[in-house]
């Protein structure tokens, strides 16, 4: 009897419970509708802030979105951007007097995409350069000097005696590709120079000569226990010097162990000359890029021999090339073999340098050259499981930002902030990450990116190029098709995480990462057998759902999803009737690295 009223009691309790919910679901909720006057005046207010702050370049984005969006008279826009442009001006000159040319350099570019380098700021972006170049030079940081007086818009405004001192500073320091290309210019512009530093430029390095320039890279990383038995854990690599103090560039998974927050273990860094491979030597790190897996060493050494990163984009399969390293251990060995492909993407950004060259454990971070003896590449990876298949990192991605690898730390590469697809020329986005500069200029899933930066875009490595050049704080030009409207913006650009999937994984639905991870647009249809139901809305040409055999109007259910920070992965398993089958239900797996190559 007693478990009867009890019961009756639970029936009771639960129905009045639906009853409550009911109720409160049918309820009438009053939803504040924003005035769009007082939105206007939060814009307007938000980028009078960003003035007032000194965030001028944001203040200059937002201005954009506004007027794009028309939520602000056109004069109010117009007094804001004369505002935001005058405090660019002001801080350029402020960064000219700290001598913050860097600084001083981006606000230059800013105001002259802003159509504003006709404000006086004392000085002119060629003049800048050349600060910056003496500045690197009276510091003995030969890589940097040289490579920004390189790239001077105009040098034949220059002073000829100051081109003729840049010639000796690249000959006296063994410079060579440096030393040809500036001979180059004073031969156009009709500079007399020393013939002796001719001799410099044309002298051809034979190999072993260049073997002096390499070194074998040590790490100690104390004893691995396995099974209860200890085994000493060294990792070993390749190096090059690049600068007569002493700088050496390597792979930064040799030295990740140095630097890595995560690491918790014995870490010690040496180094092994080829006439010394006795000798341990310690080493630095100075500064490294997880992206393009480089680093920058440092070690108390005069190098017999100085490599000089060449500036040829491409290479003709077929080419002839060498490869030096320590494979193994075995200090000073040279292999040699041909390009087999070039822009093969292997990198999150940039491209990679296929060649047939034998490549084994150890070799990672030695120098690729060419017959003439260029160096066009570092070597990075090979795929043992296929003879011949090895690839290298090439040169012209690396000397775009081997200078910033001095300022220490990690490199800093500026982004928008979206995922691409490419295919037949033609850019979509298939993802924009929350907070990043694209979302805050308005920029969606399905869009067809059309100019970055006043070029054309087609391909996703000429796009990622681009951005190379300029760093967080850069404002470029963005033009995008939206149906058939065109839209432009510019945006600002900011710090790029490492692993963009990874950065917003924790705050992300699945539904919006598969297009930028699998290549395919879903939407919801409702739920079965508690699970929630999909249907394949759209399939980008070569993405792995094409490859997967999936189309346009597939239903299917998710029956796993997993991102494996530790392997690095991401992978769904669905449950799927396949139109191309005949809707026969299957079960399919679809798989991806984490480190996609598609955002820029």
């Amino acid at each position: 009897m007693t478990e009867r009223i009890y019961s009756r009691l639970c029936f009771l309790c639960a129905t009045t419970f639906a009853f409550l919910v009911l109720v409160g679901a049918c309820a009438t909720i009053d939803v504040p509708v924003v005035d769009p006057v007082d939105m206007a005046e939060r814009t307007q207010n938000r980028i009078e802030r960003e003035i007032a702050d000194g965030s001028m370049a944001r203040a200059i984005q937002q201005i954009g979105v506004a007027r794009n969006a028309g939520t602000i008279d056109d004069e109010i826009l117009d007094r804001l951007y004369d505002s935001a442009l005058a405090g660019i001006a002001d801080t350029a000159r402020r960064a000219v007097e700290n001598g913050d040319y860097r600084t001083a350099l981006i606000d230059l570019e800013n105001l002259a995409i802003l159509n504003g380098d006709k404000k006086d700021v004392g000085i002119s972006r060629d003049d800048l350069l050349v600060r910056l170049a003496m500045k690197y030079r009276d510091e003995g940081n030969i890589v940097a000097a040289l490579h920004y007086y390189l790239e001077l818009d105009e040098p034949a405004r220059r002073d000829p005696e100051e081109l003729a001192s840049f010639i000796r500073y690249a000959a006296k320091n063994k410079n060579r590709l440096a030393t040809r290309r500036l001979l180059e210019t004073a031969d156009e512009f009709g500079v007399d120079v020393d013939q002796e530093h001719r001799k410099t430029s044309e002298a051809m390095p034979d190999l072993a000569e260049m073997v002096a320039g390499t070194v074998t890279i040590w790490v100690n990383r104390g004893i691995r226990i396995q099974r209860g038995v200890g085994y000493p854990d060294r990792v070993i690599g390749s190096g090059f010097f690049i600068d007569p103090r002493g700088y050496i560039i390597t792979n930064y998974h040799i030295i990740e162990s140095e630097v890595d927050p995560t690491y918790r273990g014995y870490s010690r860094l040496y180094i092994r000359l080829p006439d010394s491979p006795d000798e341990r030597v310690p080493a630095r790190v100075v500064g490294y890029d997880r992206v393009f897996d480089v680093a920058l060493l440092k070690v108390e050494v005069d190098p017999e021999y100085v490599f000089s990163f060449s500036s040829i984009r491409t290479l003709r399969p077929g080419t002839p090339i060498y490869a030096i390293g320590s494979p193994g251990g075995l200090y000073s060995t040279i292999t040699s073999g041909i390009v087999s492909a070039t822009g093969r993407r292997f990198f999150q950004m940039g491209d990679a340098l296929q060649m047939d060259v034998p490549i084994n454990p150890g070799n990672s971070g030695g120098p690729v050259v060419t017959s003439d003896g260029d160096l066009v590449g570092v070597i990075f990876a090979g795929i043992q499981q296929f003879q011949g298949v090895n690839f290298a990192i090439p040169s012209w991605w690396i000397r775009t930002f081997v200078p910033r690898l001095y300022d220490g730390g990690a490199i800093k590469h500026g982004w928008v902030g979206a995922a691409l697809h490419e295919f037949a020329d033609t850019l979509t986005v298939t993802y924009v990450a929350p907070g990043s500069p694209a979302a805050e200029v308005g920029l969606e899933s399905g869009d067809v990116i059309s100019r970055v930066g006043g070029l054309s875009a087609k391909k996703i490595a000429d796009v990622q190029a681009l951005l190379l050049k300029h760093e967080p704080g850069h404002l470029i030009e963005l033009e995008w098709r939206r149906d058939d409207t065109m839209r432009s913006n510019l945006v600002l650009l900011s710090e790029r995480p490492y692993s963009p999937i990874e950065d917003v994984v924790p705050n992300e639905s699945r539904e919006n990462l598969i297009p930028a991870l699998f290549g395919m647009e879903i939407s919801s249809t409702g739920t079965r057998f508690l699970r929630r139901t999909y249907v394949v809305d759209h399939v980008y040409p070569g993405s792995i759902a094409d490859e997967t055999g999936l189309s346009v109007q597939d239903p299917f259910s998710i029956q796993n999803w997993e991102i494996d920070l530790d392997r690095r992965t991401a992978v769904m398993q669905i449950v799927v009737r396949q139109r191309k089958a005949g809707f026969l239900e299957s079960g399919v797996q679809l798989g991806t690295f984490i480190e996609i190559d598609t955002f820029f």
